[in-house]
């Protein structure tokens, strides 16, 4: 009977932290690879990239930067987030293809009066995405213990009556 009475207490106090175990979601201990931070010494390259991967965009102050993607579905900026000074964004990729990415900067001075002459600046950056985030780790099977809990103990309390 003792075991019974401590088997049933074990699925009662799983039953109850099941939901925040679910929401926990898969525990690491890695730590997330640092996202690259693309320059303008990186202007006219490639950048390979995974699906979730992100990149931080610092084409610097010198310039107001107007910046735009061929293909949006593979990489676009990430909305309300804080960025560096200097930084123009944080990007993800989102699905495997190819994107462009195309910067053009005014010089500040052009803002100025008089206007100065100086000319913009072009930045393009061409961006491939491949596949999934492989090794991503999976949460554990938690519905699944808690429906073979939940039969344990609807079983005990059968075997009671």
């Amino acid at each position: 009977m003792k075991q019974y009475i401590i088997l049933s207490l074990a699925v009662l106090i799983f039953t109850f932290i099941h939901p925040v175990l679910a929401l926990a979601g898969p525990v690491s201990t890695d730590t997330a690879p640092l996202a690259k931070t693309i320059t303008l010494v990186d202007d006219q390259k490639t950048i390979t990239l995974q699906v979730d991967e992100t990149f931080l965009l610092k084409l610097g102050e010198g310039y107001d930067w107007n910046i735009s993607i061929d293909d949006q579905t593979v990489i676009s900026r990430e909305v309300n987030v804080m960025v560096i000074r200097g930084a123009q964004g944080i990007y993800r990729a989102h699905k495997p293809g190819s994107a462009t990415l195309t910067a053009v900067g005014d010089p500040l001075c052009r803002k100025s009066v008089p206007a100065c002459g100086a000319p913009s600046r072009l930045f393009r950056l061409n961006v491939i995405v491949s596949g999934g985030a492989a090794g991503t780790p999976k949460a554990p099977a938690f519905d699944a213990l808690y429906a073979i809990g939940m039969l344990l103990g609807a079983l005990l309390l059968v075997r009671r009556r």
